[in-house]
């Protein structure tokens, strides 16, 4: 057989493989851009829930830090505060300074008090809070739940 038989080229080959190459790259740009541009659906959240531990083994006036589900919880004498680790501001994680009894936000310097309320910095406001129930004596945090707060109200705190 010569290449006169079997009517295909080398130069052909080559030639319909540019055309497939070039064929999937366009194709991949196409669909990245409306991949880029097609909304995101956001689906119901799903439950998250922490089960923290007992109340007798969260100290008063001791800030809890659960690193993972970015959360702090604050036991007080009148009750539990949930708080979201995340700044209000830029969403970056806050940090608890002991020393001081302040959250501190590494990008911008804002500072929270025990409560999550702003003191310096420009935060719009005070830390969110995460709903909290105590079940059979464990604190449980729905951590899926964030709750936006203009300002710190004893309300807010779970009574145990």
């Amino acid at each position: 057989m010569n290449q006169e038989d079997t009517g295909v080229s080398r130069r052909k080959i080559i030639s319909y493989g540019w055309i497939a190459a070039t064929v999937v790259i366009v194709g991949e740009m196409i669909g990245g851009t409306l991949a880029y541009l097609w909304p995101k659906v956001r689906g119901e959240k799903s439950a998250k829930l922490l089960i923290a531990g007992k109340v007798d083994d969260f100290q008063v006036e001791k800030m809890a830090i659960f690193r993972k589900e970015k959360v702090f919880i604050n036991r007080m004498d009148d009750g539990l505060l949930a708080m979201s680790a995340i700044c209000t501001h830029l969403r970056c994680i806050v940090r608890w300074n002991e020393q001081k009894k302040v959250f501190e936000c590494p990008c911008h310097g804002a500072e929270f008090n025990a409560f999550g309320e702003v003191l310096a910095g420009p935060p719009p406001r005070p830390l969110d809070i995460h709903p909290v129930e105590t079940v059979g004596g464990k604190i449980v945090v729905d951590t899926s739940k964030v709750i936006r707060r203009k300002k710190f109200d004893r309300v807010q705190l779970v009574r145990v």
